[in-house]
């Protein structure tokens, strides 16, 4: 599927891609940052939405029920890429 065409991706806390050519990695990661990354708990599921492209990226749109005193910081979402690094066809579930 061309990433652009992705709607909307929904990410779960403990679940890891899908992969083909590169071992799986964790469907979320929190980096930390000044309040760590407590409010990642099990249960925590983030639905992220295509705001449409600035040209260079797509712009997402990251929401999750948790603590008001967390928040998200920089968003970054990463797929594989089918046949090469940076193809625009992305492995689903990746």
């Amino acid at each position: 599927i061309q990433m652009s065409k992705i709607k909307v991706l929904t990410l779960n806390h403990g679940k890891m891609t899908n992969s083909r050519r590169v071992p799986s990695v964790p469907q979320l990661k929190c980096v930390g940052g000044t309040a760590g990354c407590r409010a990642f708990i099990p249960q925590v599921v983030v639905q992220c939405e295509n705001q449409g492209s600035d040209g260079i990226a797509i712009q997402w749109e990251c929401k999750t029920d948790m603590d008001n005193a967390y928040r998200f910081g920089k968003i970054m979402v990463i797929c594989e890429g089918y046949d090469y690094p940076g193809d625009h066809y992305v492995l689903v579930g990746s």
